[in-house]
């Protein structure tokens, strides 16, 4: 949702305590390559699509479109939808998703999502597709409730002006999280088993996964799903993150919160990682990675890092950032993302396991005042890691929008896809750029979204940039439909797609 308290809602961790039984010691564990030789040539550049998501025909629009998510069909890449906090453009009762049928180079709305508000669209959403049958998957938080109330949808065509099917209706839910797998072999071929992470707040073990072993089903049944297994003060933190890998290997990531301050916001938190071996088909689900230590479901990673529920960077309000990927070239080999607070800083943090989650690397990267951690692995065993930094200070401080590749987690590219004043344009809701970017793979090839400021300067997009909307480069204006009367800047979406 746009607003939130701080009780019981979303953290963020800061200063840390690490698990040294949960982390590898010495060097980092991988197994994928060494580092290059001298006779080596040079990696090529990786071509760079960025594109600013805002049509043409919506050019006098200055919303926070913040928050965003982007969904690829797997069976056709040419097809992607978006979904960010922008309101419909006629507003009506629906909110629009963004639609691109030419792989991301243009991209139009279409107002398919129920319960729309009219200042923001919808609350918390994101979007995924199946990998077979061109259905359209997502978790939403509705936008015209005053309570944080989860609907799971489906649009089995999402390119038609038809309103989503409502599959769940539940309140008292956070920051929805979908993930889709279709089973390719056996009697259960062709199924869609849908994951919808959430913060169900209706339980103190909130940490929670709504699963469906047939999504595709005419009336498809949700099993709801405690994860956690520990005391909580209350409840979890809000982002829960399931990652399927191609042979039903079910992970999920949450920010287990083990005290919490309702009068200051402050706490504490683990970093719990559960996996389940038949995707979540048996009659204990996610209950296949045991703790050693507590003998209980879940591997605390790390423990007792610190998150202020009140803290911001800049105009972005912190919390509990958790990412996840599996491989898709080998199940047992997992990279996690956190953020935790140290002292002034807000630090995130780089893992990986190569044992299936039992034990966890040396840090592979820890970088100062970043967070909307993404992660997702191509076909060749890439990783992509996508976040957003807060540098510099005083007036010269800037939100700076990265992604990084590597094939061994130890030898890294850059790119650097927005670099923006973090003093324009003003917030006018939480969260400022949002709680969360995203980052997927399909093949070799990476897509994600993220949301900046759509100030339309050239040296703030060092790889480029194609806008929709009309813009004078020369004067770094925006301008209205009309192409002549100047809009202020704001915040929009930003699709990119980076070939690995």
């Amino acid at each position: 949702m746009p607003t939130r308290t701080p009780t019981r809602k979303k953290s963020r961790s800061r200063s840390r305590k690490t698990n040294p039984s949960r982390q590898t010691k010495g060097k980092s564990t991988t197994k994928r390559g060494n580092k290059a030789s001298s006779k080596t040539p040079p990696a090529k550049t990786p071509k760079v699509l960025l594109v600013n998501m805002i049509p043409r025909s919506l050019s006098g629009e200055a919303h926070q479109d913040s928050e965003p998510t982007i969904a690829v069909n797997p069976s056709n890449p040419m097809q992607i939808a978006g979904s960010a906090f922008t309101p419909d453009p006629a507003k009506g009762p629906l909110a629009p998703i963004y639609v691109s049928l030419d792989g991301g180079n243009t991209w139009t709305l279409n107002s398919i999502v129920p319960g729309a508000n009219r200042n923001t669209g919808t609350g918390d959403i994101t979007v995924q597709f199946s990998k077979t049958n061109n259905t359209l998957y997502a978790g939403i938080l509705r936008g015209d409730s005053r309570t944080t109330r989860l609907n799971i949808l489906r649009a089995k065509d999402f390119t038609v002006a038809q309103p989503m099917e409502i599959l769940v209706d539940r309140k008292n839910v956070d920051q929805p999280y979908v993930q889709v797998h279709t089973v390719t072999s056996g009697a259960n071929k062709g199924s869609d088993r849908v994951y919808v992470g959430n913060n169900d707040l209706s339980t103190v073990s909130s940490a929670t996964i709504d699963q469906s072993l047939d999504g595709a089903a005419k009336k498809p049944n949700f099993k709801t799903i405690r994860i956690e297994s520990r005391a909580t003060p209350g409840q979890d933190g809000p982002p829960v993150r399931p990652s399927i890998h191609p042979d039903g290997t079910a992970y999920a990531i949450y920010h287990s919160w083990r005290t919490f301050n309702d009068r200051t916001g402050a706490g504490t938190a683990d970093i719990v990682v559960v996996r389940d071996d038949k995707g979540g088909s048996g009659a204990k689900p996610f209950m296949d990675l045991v703790d050693p230590d507590d003998g209980q479901a879940g591997i605390r990673v790390v423990q007792s890092t610190k998150f202020n529920f009140n803290g911001f960077l800049g105009a972005q309000r912190t919390g509990g950032d958790v990412a996840l990927a599996a491989d898709p070239t080998n199940s047992d080999i997992v990279y996690i993302a956190y953020n935790d607070d140290q002292g002034q800083d807000y630090m995130l943090h780089l893992l990986r396991s190569e044992d299936r989650g039992r034990t966890w690397s040396k840090e592979l990267r820890t970088l100062r005042n970043a967070l909307n951690p993404a992660l997702a692995i191509n076909n060749t065993g890439k990783l992509g890691f996508l976040y957003q930094q807060l540098t510099g200070s005083g007036a010269g401080q800037r939100w700076e929008t990265k992604l990084e590749l590597s094939s061994d987690g130890s030898n890294w590219s850059a790119l650097t896809l927005a670099t923006v004043s973090s003093r324009t344009p003003t917030s006018t809701f939480d969260p400022y750029l949002g709680d969360y970017a995203h980052l997927m793979a399909v093949d070799k090839t990476f897509y994600g979204v993220f949301s900046t400021a759509n100030t339309p300067n050239k040296s703030n997009f060092p790889n480029g940039v194609v806008y929709q909307r009309n813009v004078n480069w020369t004067t770094g204006t925006l301008l209205d439909i009309d192409n002549l009367t100047p809009v202020h800047s704001s915040i929009d979406p930003f699709f990119f797609r980076v070939e690995g």
